[in-house]
Order: structure tokens, then sequence, then C-alpha cells
């Protein structure tokens, strides 16, 4: 990791948001960069990994039509929005799912939706990624969440 990225995460670990994170598909990488800085639990509650179709399911409360859709991301935040909020005023939920390369190609389009969730505040966006294996596409989409996520954490808390 280089200074500017130790930059960025130092920025959002000090941001004085509480977060819950939810990713499912991808998303991976953000997470082990923000866990893996020192004082990460500055900024992180929990950490869900919904990776199934059944377990996100569950973790939804009902089953999604699509696992990687800007809905599945807004209900995916607000459920980790919801969970952080009982610990604290200063509540994000953090979502990502998407679709990266797999062994079943089936002419998917490489995509990811993001959305954060606060008590004021709703931001989605989608990242498409191209066709490229799966770990750099994992890599491509940590740098757009955490760049999403520093934009946000800026905000006042």
């Amino acid at each position: 990791m280089n200074a500017e990225q130790k930059n960025l995460i130092e920025g959002i670990h000090s941001s004085g948001w509480k977060s819950v994170w939810v990713v499912t598909g991808g998303g991976i990488t953000a997470v082990q960069r923000i866990l893996s800085h020192p004082g990460a639990s500055r900024f992180v509650l929990d950490v869900r990994i919904p990776y199934s179709r059944e377990a996100l399911a569950e973790f939804l409360g009902e089953n999604p039509a699509f696992a990687c859709s800007e809905e599945t991301a807004r209900k995916m935040a607000q459920a980790a929005f919801n969970h952080a909020s009982n610990v604290t005023s200063h509540a994000l939920g953090i979502a990502c799912t998407a679709v990266l390369q797999t062994n079943s190609e089936q002419n998917q389009t490489h995509r990811a939706f993001i959305c954060i969730q606060s008590l004021k505040k709703t931001v989605c966006e989608r990242v498409d990624l191209g066709p490229d294996e799966r770990g750099k596409q994992d890599a491509c989409l940590s740098v757009a969440l955490l760049s999403i996520l520093s934009k946000f954490g800026s905000s006042t808390v």
C-alpha cells in the first residue's frame, strides 16, 4: 500500500463514523485494506459476508430478485446501517454487491453496486469492471469503494 492509500484509509478511520460492512460477490479487498491498517476499530464495528444467495436472503429477510443490483445494495446498506445504529449515533451502513469473473461465465457484465447509508444521506454508485481476472477486478472495485467512502466520510458526522 502506498502513502496515498494509507492517508486515504487513515482519513476514513478518523472520520468519526462507525460502520457495518456487508459485501457479497466482491469488495473483500476493500475490507482487507481497511482492516489491515492500524486503528480500524475506530471505524469498523462489524463485517458481514453473506456470500451465497441463501445467506443474502437470510441477511436481508427476503429473497432479492437480483443479488447484484442497486436495489439490493440499498437494502444491504440499510440493514447494515440499522445494525450500526444500534451501537452508535454516528452509524454508517456500507454495502457492496458485485458480479466478478467466474469459472462459469454466462456472458455476464462484470459490475458492482456500492451503497453507503447514514441517517441523513444515501449514496449509491454503479461500478463497471472490465474483463479481467477476478483478483484484479476486486482490486479495482476496492479502489472505487474506498474513494466513494472517503468522499462520503469527509462529510460532517
